[in-house]
């Protein structure tokens, strides 16, 4: 019941600052604000405030301002076009300042969870001579409890002797890195073990959770992490056969990996010790400036490739029932990553509304740039034309994005046990 809440407070937060920029804007800017709404009609709350009436929707899938921009084409704006594309601009600007205030929670406050690799070397990408399953246990004399440690006492020397346990016993042996490898020179080892399914892909929708041990893929025996995701690249655009282990019990899953960016995927990440770090403050702001900004250009780079494969923008987006079973199954894993699901979200809330559509915020400010440049604006039949497009492009999106979210539920596959 507590996680349900924190999801509908995270979303609800989502809403709630996208649409406080436009008003705190509109209010700076002299603009007229006839209604702030939470929800969209029918109106089940409505309080009449002396400027603004205040209300609550019935359909919580949204929000709105109403706030005449002058984009319409049949009325006379009332203020210059760079005061009102400001109030176009600060419902997207408020999710980028909500994601940054979410992540420097997380790093200065709250902490962050941090993944612990093994110090254990695992197969593939091995420069330093060694076998699956040696332990480096240290480097110059420096004791390495796990793969960070490794690395850290490698990058300030390339090259040097390494303590490794080893089958036969305990080693010394010297080791040479080139400036163009990457320390600590191997790759961890991981078991094959699911620590996060996520939801909305192959593995979440065919019963695969996070704690499960994969066994064998197509009848062949996984003995690694690293097994795993080679079996998923190789089984590209055909069905596969997953066993894997929960209880005690053993089960079956038949999955179709997708290719998202170039990339086969099923949608698990493994499972690793975690440590809570949290950061001094300057560098808790910095850091949380850089991770905001950096998943809004990720995100903005996804949606142009994707764009042009409609069926992968479908994959890869979610409607308000993906929306809140992701927060429902971040907010059980700590108030840390609720808060980082959230601003991600915000983020990703961000980035679609900028988009140059004419009925979302990027559309607007598109017009409202295009009058301050020519000192004109366009006909009213003209935007009348780009509106209706827009909202043609939004329903059919709208549609697909929510007929993949009833689509989940509908045809997931039962988990073991329930």
């Amino acid at each position: 019941m507590l996680t349900v809440l924190a999801a509908i407070a995270g979303f609800g937060a989502i809403i709630f600052f996208h649409e406080l920029g436009h008003f705190v804007a509109a209010r700076l800017s002299g603009l007229p604000v006839e209604r702030f709404s939470m929800g969209f009609p029918p109106h089940i709350v409505k309080i009449r405030g002396r400027k603004t009436e205040y209300c609550i929707g019935a359909i919580p899938l949204g929000g709105y301002v109403k706030v005449d921009l002058g984009t319409s084409g049949e009325t006379a704006p009332d203020g210059p076009w760079y005061l009102r594309l400001l109030t176009a601009a600060c419902g997207p600007l408020f999710n980028l300042l909500l994601a940054i205030v979410l992540f420097f929670l997380v790093l200065a406050v709250v902490g962050q969870q941090v993944s612990v690799f093994s110090n254990i070397v695992g197969e593939g990408g091995n420069l330093l001579g060694l076998a699956p399953g040696d332990t480096v246990l240290a480097v110059n004399g420096v004791p390495t409890a796990d793969y960070a440690a490794v690395a850290a006492a490698m990058s300030g020397d390339l090259s040097g002797e390494i303590t490794v346990g080893t089958a036969s016993g305990r080693v010394t042996a010297a080791y040479g890195l080139g400036g163009l490898e990457e320390t600590p020179g191997f790759v961890p080892m991981l078991p094959p073990v699911v620590g996060e399914s996520l939801i909305g892909m192959p593995a979440y929708e065919a019963g695969i959770r996070a704690g499960d041990s994969v066994l064998t893929v197509d009848g062949d025996t996984v003995g690694s992490w690293s097994d795993l995701l080679g079996m998923v690249e190789g089984a590209r655009g055909r069905e596969m056969t997953i066993g894997y282990m929960r209880d005690g019990s053993v089960y079956t899953a038949r999955l179709r990996p997708v290719e998202i960016e170039g990339m086969v995927r099923i949608g698990v990440v493994a499972s690793t010790p975690v440590e809570n770090l949290r950061y001094p403050v300057p560098e808790a702001l910095l850091y949380s400036v850089k991770s905001a900004t950096g998943g809004a250009v990720m995100i903005f780079r996804s949606l142009a490739t994707v764009f042009s494969r409609p069926r992968e923008l479908v994959e890869m987006s979610g409607g308000p029932i993906f929306v809140a079973e992701t927060l429902d199954q971040e907010a059980g894993k700590g108030l840390g990553r609720l808060l980082e699901a959230v601003a991600g979200i915000s983020l990703a809330v961000m980035c679609f509304n900028l988009l140059p559509i004419p009925i979302l915020d990027g559309g607007q400010m598109l017009l409202l740039l295009y009058e301050g440049i020519t000192r004109r604006r366009l006909s009213g039949r003209a935007i009348q034309v780009m509106q209706q497009v827009g909202v043609l492009f939004i329903l059919a999106l709208f549609v697909l994005i929510m007929w993949r979210d009833v689509a989940r539920l509908f045809l997931r596959v039962n988990q073991p046990g329930s």
